[in-house]
């Protein structure tokens, strides 16, 4: 039931061409690397898209499929594609394991053109070696990225790449997808037509005009409609803007291509906004608030009043005031503002993607006014760094069985038992949640006074900017409290705790050890150690929660105004933004040869220029000899002996394995496993995950 119409706009039902959809949530299409190596699709591509359709969303969109092999490819392993009939019959398993779930299902077609990621092409006999675009562009004319030089193609050659296209399409109308959508967005092929950058040639699929522009996407929705049927969708999706080249398509271009591809049949718009440079990323615009907004992306088109979410909402609007036929976008969207948006007629549907990574059950969650029970994504892009820069099938922080839901399917206990948790933070809570949904009786013990262990000082550095790291917290407390876990805070386990709840159990989840080198004068009163500074916070943090704490932050901290940082990891790099923020002029060393380990997707990227901007020093590959009263006195790479002069010195150094708790405890209960930081120090993902893990064997 809806709870006082509060959604009532956004599970409406809504209609794109003849496909009615249950309610105007739209899972768009992304890669999840999940497809077979031959290109078949497996069972964990089943499991995948069945999930999502389960969770109750309106319309799936599947990821993007390229029409030409392997020239329409922008990476060999986890690209998928429709550019043969020897696909048809796994693709169909697939369909018809969404439609049991009255979901309709449309896939997305493309053809990669300049946008090339060679580095995942070394080594495969397939690689393609030819490389198109409607011009020829030069490696020195090419826009900063990863793109290639282009040959310009004949009018004969596009003719036949819109009979690709049409292929590709008569054969998801055989599978059984309810539609297409033809991307014509990012740096694809269409988009380089649409271009005036990439776009340099004056026929007919020239540069001179809207028409001519448009009129290879145009013509791709009508080969597509020919063949499959007039009453077949069709939808385009394409660039309203592009950012960071000359010449680049403008709102008023988009608008005439949005008139265009209408009159040629197609019957929705998904809009999207391309940047190159500084602007590249957009697809992920609450990212750019890491570490600070640049200047040069607070553009006029663009709403940065909500950090990213809707950010190119003006764009669909835009659109929406020249067609007829419905529009919509994805962009950090979630159902409070999703609600808003449709309210006030800005856009026919809602898309979302990392949201559905997160917790695929959301569209049925808020259908049931269980707004407290969905698993909240906090845009750390997890899920995104893990499928474009290792090249892997598709994770999420929150959500582990994401992509592997068989292996991580969880069913009720055949014994229960009671379980003993020592630890609140993120793997502790997790393995408890799990554990209570198969039906053990748990308790958790957290020796601090509230939950979260270290995400509560992640949340001091991040929640202000980008990531919702309490969100996790709340979520995971909310849950665990609903299952009926029991929670006991401000306690340690130990011998006495251990006799009192006699588990069969013992999950020990307390976190790891603070590291500090072995530097004569490491004892020296201006070193603050990783121990002595997390005891700080978690002192001061009984009283002030993380966005009290960064406030007070900025009017006094008990650290000096030059500071050396021991560790250029996650923890150091986070730890110097966060003091260059108050005041603070930073130094970074470390003995390893690179900086940012534990950095996700863009984040190194923009936080070093970040400090470079900043004046922060950074040194890697040391030897560290000594502290000294003047400082940190250290050998550089180049075998020079330099004194780095510091008020304060900072270790941030990766925790160690804590395995106090295992030796004396162990022995006191059958069922015992360590996870977490206690086990292997990691980072979140690493945390919840061996939660889950554990959870679901016990």
């Amino acid at each position: 039931m809806i709870d006082d119409n509060r959604f009532r706009k956004l599970l409406e039902p809504g209609q794109i061409g003849r496909v009615r959809t249950r309610n105007r949530i739209i899972k768009t299409a992304a890669g999840t690397g999940l497809i077979e190596k031959d290109g078949i699709v497996g069972q964990p591509m089943v499991d995948f898209y069945e999930t999502m359709a389960k969770g109750g969303v309106g319309l799936l969109i599947y990821e993007y499929c390229a029409v030409e092999y392997p020239r329409g490819m922008l990476r060999p392993t986890c690209t998928a594609h429709l550019s043969d009939d020897k696909f048809i019959p796994s693709y169909s398993r697939m369909v018809e394991a969404v439609h049991k779930h009255d979901c309709p299902f449309f896939t997305q077609l493309m053809h990669s053109g300049p946008w090339y990621q060679s580095v995942f092409w070394k080594g495969f006999p397939d690689a393609p070696g030819d490389r198109v675009g409607p011009s020829t562009i030069t490696a020195e004319e090419l826009p900063p990225g990863l793109f290639t030089p282009i040959r310009e193609l004949s009018v004969g050659e596009i003719e036949g790449l819109v009979e690709t296209f049409g292929k590709a399409a008569e054969r998801a109308k055989k599978i059984g997808f309810d539609g297409i959508e033809v991307n014509g967005s990012h740096y694809h092929l269409i988009n380089a037509f649409f271009s005036p950058f990439w776009n340099r040639r004056h026929d007919r699929y020239g540069c001179d005009n809207i028409e001519n522009r448009a009129r290879f996407m145009c013509s791709i929705v009508g080969e597509a409609k020919r063949v499959c049927g007039k009453e077949y969708p069709v939808t385009a999706l394409f660039n309203a803007v592009e950012y960071g080249v000359e010449n680049g398509t403008t709102l008023d271009d988009a608008k005439g291509f949005a008139k265009v591809l209408e009159e040629a049949g197609a019957d929705a718009i998904q809009v999207r906004a391309a940047g190159y440079g500084s602007f590249s990323g957009i697809l992920h615009p609450d990212r750019f608030f890491y570490p600070e907004l640049p200047k040069e992306l607070k553009v006029k088109e663009f709403d940065w009043s909500q950090k990213g979410k809707g950010l190119t909402v003006p764009l669909g609007a835009a659109i929406r005031q020249v067609v007829s036929v419905p529009v919509f976008l994805a962009g950090r969207l979630d159902p409070e503002l999703g609600e808003k948006i449709l309210g006030e007629g800005k856009l026919d549907f809602i898309g979302m993607t990392r949201r559905l990574f997160a917790d695929p059950e959301l569209p049925h969650k808020v259908a049931e006014c269980r707004l407290e029970d969905i698993a909240p994504c906090s845009g750390c892009n997890y899920c995104w760094h893990i499928r474009a820069y290792v090249d892997s099938p598709l994770r999420c922080r929150i959500n582990a069985a994401l992509g592997r839901h068989r292996e991580f399917e969880i069913l009720p206990t055949a014994k229960k038992k009671r379980v003993l948790v020592a630890g609140g933070g993120p793997a502790g809570l997790e393995a408890a949640r799990i554990a209570a949904l198969r039906g053990h009786d748990v308790t958790l013990y957290e020796k601090e006074t509230k939950l979260g262990g270290l995400m509560r000082l992640a949340a001091l550095v991040k929640d202000h900017e980008i990531e919702s790291i309490i969100s996790i917290i709340d979520y995971l407390s909310v849950q665990n409290r609903k299952l009926g876990v029991t929670m006991r805070l401000g306690k340690p386990v130990d011998s006495s705790v251990v006799d009192e709840i006699r588990p069969d159990v013992l999950i020990l989840a307390a976190g790891g050890t603070p590291s500090n080198p072995i530097i004569r004068g490491i004892d020296h009163p201006k070193v603050v150690n990783n121990a002595n500074l997390h005891r700080t916070l978690k002192f001061w943090m009984r009283f002030f929660g993380p966005k009290a704490m960064e406030r007070l932050t900025k009017l006094w901290m008990p650290i000096g105004k030059t500071v050396v940082i021991i560790g250029g990891g996650l923890e150091g790099c986070q730890l110097a933004e966060f003091l260059v923020k108050r005041g603070r002029k930073v130094t970074i060393v470390d003995s390893e040869p690179t900086l940012g380990k534990g950095l996700l997707s863009d984040d190194p990227d923009r936080l070093f220029k970040w400090f470079h901007k900043k004046g922060v020093v950074t040194f890697t590959g040391v030897t560290y000899e000594a502290v000294s009263d003047e400082g940190l006195i250290v050998t550089t790479k180049e075998g020079e002996r330099k004194t780095l002069m510091a008020d304060s010195i900072i270790t941030a150094l990766p925790l160690r394995p804590a395995g106090d708790l295992a030796e004396s405890l162990g022995k006191k209960v059958a069922e015992v496993y360590e996870i977490g930081d206690c086990r292997e120090p990691g980072y979140m993902y690493d945390a919840i995950a061996d939660g889950y893990r554990i959870g679901r064997v016990i």
